[in-house]
């Protein structure tokens, strides 16, 4: 609770790089890793991997899936969110990524 306490002070007062930093500590404890700097080949292989990855999956496959109980998991996605704010702001080449690590997570471990 304090640590997201701390990003969202560090958003608000418009601090993302320290926000962005938190919040990738944060993550590598929940197991999610990311790296600093992200390039655009980087963004694109991770679009088309997400693309092939949820080109057999139907919105009914989707809308059944089981919600997320695994509470490491829910902070992960949280603190993903948090992420994907300052990122758009600051490093928007990050967005593809974390976009895809939210579906993956979701796939895996529920909505």
């Amino acid at each position: 609770k304090a640590s997201s306490l701390l990003v969202k002070l560090m958003m608000s007062l418009s601090k993302f790089e320290e926000a962005m930093s938190n919040c990738r500590v944060i993550l590598s404890n929940l197991g999610v890793v990311f790296p600093v700097n992200v390039s655009l080949p980087v963004g694109l292989r991770e679009m088309m991997g997400m693309q092939t990855m949820l080109s057999n999956i139907t919105k009914d496959q989707i809308t059944s899936l089981p919600p997320m109980t695994n509470k490491d998991k829910i902070a992960a996605m949280k603190f993903l969110n948090m992420l994907c704010k300052c990122s758009s702001i600051s490093r928007p080449l990050m967005l593809p990524l974390l976009s895809s690590r939210m579906v993956k997570l979701t796939m895996e471990y529920g909505f």
